[in-house]
C-alpha cells in the first residue's frame, strides 16, 4: 500500500503537522510513503526523515487538479490522508472518489471514506484535531513535533554570552502581527543591563522591521548566519529566552522548550494554534500593538529569576 499525505500550508502549520507525519510512518514503517507539498515547505523541510518523497503543488491554477488525479494513479496510491483539510483538497477528494474508487482517504472534509468530523473547532489544538483524525484509520501512537533532523551538526555558536532571541517578523500579508520596533528595544533595555546579549532574527522578509530595532537599540544584535533554519534550530536551544509574534519561525523556536514568551492577538487562534512547548507563556491582546512592555518585563523577569 502506498500512501499520500497532503499538507500544504504555512511554515507553522507544518511544523505542528510533523508529529502526525512521524505518526503515520510509525504505523506504516515499510510502506511507501509520499508527501504533496509547496516548493516553500520542500525547501526547508526537505530532510524530513519519515518520507520516502516529496511532491510538489504550488496550488498555481486548475490544471493542478488533472496533475493531482495522473500523480494518484502514477505512484500507485492507495491511502490519502489528507493533513491540509481544505475547500482545495476536498474538490480532489471529489474526484478522486469518482475516478479511483480503490483510493481511500483520510480527512475532516466532505467525501472522505474515514472522516473526522470536528466538533469544537474554538478549543481544540490543530494537533489534536490531526491525531483524532488518524485514529480513524487506526493510528493510535502519537509523536509530538521534532526538527533535530534539521540542525546544522557542525554549529559553532559565535555567541559567548548568555542571551536573549527575538523574532518579531511576520510574512507581508501578517503585518497586523507585528509588535512595535520600539516595543521590542525597550524591553531589550532590560536585557542588555541584565549582561545579556539580544539576538534579533528572522528572514529577508523581517529586515525591516530588525534594522528598525537595531536603529532604535544599536546595542541588539542580528546575524544572518544565524537567521539560516539549520543554525536558527541550535541558536533557540541554547538561548535563556524566546520572545516572538505569530509566525512560522516561532513554532520551530518553541520546540527547543526552552522560556518561550508568544505575543499574539486574542481570538480562538490563541488556542487552537498555540505553538507546542512545556515553557510556553501567551501574551494577548485584542490588538497586538496594545501588548504593553512592562507586562513583557514582568513576565521575562519571572522567567529569568530576575528580580
Amino acid at each position: 500500500m502506498n500512501i499520500l499525505i497532503i499538507k500544504h500550508g504555512s511554515i507553522g502549520d507544518f511544523v505542528i503537522s510533523i508529529g502526525a507525519i512521524k505518526s503515520i510512518r510509525h504505523k506504516f514503517p515499510k510502506n511507501k510513503i509520499y508527501l504533496l507539498t509547496t516548493t516553500l515547505i520542500k525547501k526547508i523541510f526537505f530532510k524530513i526523515p519519515y518520507i520516502d518523497e516529496i511532491h510538489l503543488d504550488d496550488r498555481n491554477s486548475k490544471l493542478d487538479l488533472i496533475k493531482y488525479l495522473i500523480k494518484l494513479k502514477k505512484l500507485n496510491i492507495s491511502l490519502v490522508i489528507d493533513l491540509q483539510n481544505s475547500t482545495r483538497t476536498e474538490i480532489y477528494h471529489f474526484f478522486t472518489r469518482v475516478l479511483y474508487r480503490n483510493v481511500k482517504i483520510n480527512s475532516s472534509k466532505k467525501f472522505a471514506n474515514f472522516r473526522y468530523k470536528i466538533q469544537s473547532y474554538q478549543s481544540e489544538h490543530v494537533s489534536d484535531g490531526l491525531n483524532n483524525q488518524l485514529k480513524l484509520i487506526n493510528i493510535n501512537q502519537f509523536f509530538k513535533p521534532n526538527v533535530d533532523w534539521m540542525k546544522n551538526i557542525d554549529f559553532k555558536n559565535p555567541i559567548s554570552k548568555k542571551y536573549i532571541v527575538l523574532i518579531p517578523g511576520s510574512s507581508k500579508s501578517g503585518l497586523k502581527k507585528r509588535w512595535p520596533a520600539k516595543s521590542f528595544s525597550d524591553l531589550s533595555n532590560l536585557f542588555i543591563r541584565e549582561n545579556y546579549d539580544v539576538i534579533v532574527t528572522g528572514t529577508k522578509t523581517d529586515l525591516s522591521i530588525i534594522d528598525q530595532i537595531i536603529k532604535y537599540n544599536p546595542k541588539v544584535k542580528k546575524s544572518d548566519e544565524l537567521s539560516q533554519f539549520k543554525n536558527f534550530i541550535s541558536l533557540c536551544d541554547e538561548s535563556s529566552l524566546i520572545i516572538s509574534v505569530d509566525t512560522g519561525p516561532a513554532h520551530i523556536a518553541a520546540l527547543s522548550q526552552k522560556p518561550f514568551i508568544w505575543l499574539v492577538q486574542k481570538g480562538s487562534y490563541d488556542l487552537t494554534n498555540i505553538p507546542i512547548s512545556e515553557n510556553i507563556t501567551v501574551i494577548k491582546a485584542s490588538d497586538v500593538k496594545n501588548i504593553s512592555v512592562k507586562d513583557v518585563i514582568q513576565v521575562s523577569k519571572k522567567l529569568l529569576n530576575i528580580r
